[in-house]
C-alpha cells in the first residue's frame, strides 16, 4: 500500500510552465528549494536552465546535491529526449554525483520509435545496467502519443523484473489520459497494468488532448478511480505533481496535495473515516 501523503513530490515545473512557454527566470535551484522548503520532494530537469538545456555545471551540480541531502525524494529527469546513448550517461553520471537515485526517461531515449533508428534491445539494456551500476534506477514514463503498447515493447525488450533490467516505470496519468482519447485505455488501467514495477507517477490534469499539465482536478480526468489504483502501487513509489502553475506555485501544490488526499478519503469506506 502507498502512503501518498509521505511520498509526494513535485517537478520544478510548476514555477515557469510547459515546455517552450516559460514566464520564469529562477534558477532551478533556487525552484528546487522552495519546492523542498514547502515540505515536498522534487524532481529537477538534468540541465543549466528551464530554458537552457545545456548540461548543469558543476556549482549546480554540487549545490542541488546539497538539496538532495535534505530529503528523500528527489529524482531526475533526463532532457535527453531521442537516442543519443552518450548524452544519457553524461546525464546519468551527472544523476549519480548529485546524490539522486532515480532518473525519469522517455522510451525515444533507449531507441524506440526514433525515425531513421531502428531499436536495439541489447542496447537499451546496456543502458539500463549502466544506469543500475551507477545506483541508478530509470523509470520509463509513459507518452500521450506512446501508450501503454509502447510501454508494453520497451519491457519486453529490456525485461519485466526490475532487479534484473534495472528499469522501473512512471506512469503519467494526464499522458495516459490522453493517449485514451486514441485507444480508450484509463489511466488507473496503466496503474493496475504495470502496479508491480511502477516507483513513480506524474499527476497532472488535462481536457483529453494537449499536454497542459493543469492541477489535479482542474481537467477532465476521474480522479476517483485514478486514486483507488494509486493506493495500491508499492510502498517506496514517488507521487510527482508535475504541474504548471507559475503565477502561485506553492498555493497550487498545496491545494492539489489536499486534492489528492481528500479524494483517497471520499473513497474510503465510511467505517474507516
Amino acid at each position: 500500500m502507498l502512503d501518498v501523503a509521505a511520498n509526494l513530490s513535485a517537478s520544478v515545473e510548476v514555477f515557469y510552465g510547459v515546455r517552450n512557454s516559460s514566464v520564469c527566470d529562477l534558477p532551478l535551484v533556487d525552484a528546487a528549494r522552495r519546492i523542498v522548503d514547502a515540505g515536498f520532494g522534487v524532481e529537477i530537469l538534468t540541465a543549466q536552465g528551464w530554458d537552457d538545456r545545456t548540461l548543469p555545471d558543476d556549482k549546480l551540480i554540487e549545490a542541488i546535491a546539497e538539496i538532495a541531502e535534505s530529503t528523500a525524494l528527489m529524482t531526475t529527469h533526463a532532457c535527453v529526449n531521442t537516442w543519443a546513448p552518450d548524452v544519457l550517461r553524461k546525464e546519468i553520471l551527472i544523476t549519480q554525483r548529485m546524490g539522486i537515485k532515480q532518473m525519469v526517461i522517455h522510451p525515444y531515449v533507449l531507441g524506440f520509435n526514433v525515425e531513421g533508428h531502428e531499436p536495439s534491445a541489447q542496447a537499451a539494456r546496456d543502458l539500463c545496467h549502466f544506469a543500475q551500476d551507477c545506483g541508478i534506477l530509470l523509470v520509463l514514463e509513459n507518452l500521450g502519443k506512446m501508450g501503454m503498447p509502447w510501454l508494453k515493447r520497451v519491457l519486453d525488450a529490456v525485461g519485466w523484473d526490475i532487479k534484473s533490467s534495472g528499469l522501473g516505470v512512471c506512469i503519467d496519468v494526464g499522458h495516459a489520459h490522453r493517449s485514451c482519447s486514441e485507444d480508450g485505455i484509463r489511466p488507473e488501467a496503466f496503474l493496475q497494468e504495470f502496479r508491480d514495477i511502477i516507483r513513480e507517477v506524474h499527476v497532472d490534469d488535462n481536457l483529453g488532448h494537449k499536454d497542459l499539465h493543469l492541477p489535479p482536478g482542474h481537467g477532465t480526468i476521474e480522479w476517483g478511480a485514478v486514486m483507488d489504483a494509486m493506493v495500491e502501487l508499492p510502498a517506496e513509489t514517488i507521487v510527482c505533481l508535475e504541474i504548471a502553475w507559475p503565477a502561485h506555485p506553492i498555493k497550487a501544490l498545496r491545494e492539489s496535495r489536499d486534492f489528492l488526499l481528500s479524494v483517497i478519503e471520499e473513497r474510503k469506506p465510511a467505517k474507516d473515516r
